[in-house]
């Protein structure tokens, strides 16, 4: 008895077959939008960099933070206050204000994070 492996032909039709069947998935229709970020409501900017200020002062006299952590705060502390300072002499119009204003409130929520973090234990040692 022969083997019954299919011909020549058949492969070649087996081929034409599946690629006629192929074909591209139908569109698929777009979701629904993603509303943008709300707006965040902030002070003005003396009042916004004031408290960024005031939560670097707090990181840096966390009783838990180490020496270094400690300096880098004290340090970054005084440097935004002159920045600052020197910012308000370029007397921003509004719109930039209220840039810098929520720039500085994104900053403080950060730092006050992390002091509360401070404040739960010191840093875990890293191995390496």
């Amino acid at each position: 008895m022969r083997p019954t492996l299919p011909s020549i032909f058949g492969k070649i039709c087996l081929i034409l077959v599946a690629c006629a069947c192929h074909s591209d998935p139908p569109p698929v229709a777009p979701g629904e939008p993603i509303p943008a970020a709300a707006e965040i409501i902030v002070d003005t900017m003396d009042i916004e960099c004031t408290h960024l200020v005031d939560a670097l002062v707090a990181l840096g006299d966390c009783p838990n933070g180490d020496a270094a952590d400690k300096a880098w705060a004290k340090q970054v502390a005084e440097l935004a206050q002159q920045a600052f300072e020197v910012g308000k002499k370029g007397n921003p119009d509004a719109p930039s204000q209220h840039v810098i204003a929520v720039a500085c409130y994104r900053a403080a929520e950060s730092v006050k994070h992390a002091n509360e973090r401070c404040h739960n234990g010191p840093k875990p040692k890293r191995d390496y």
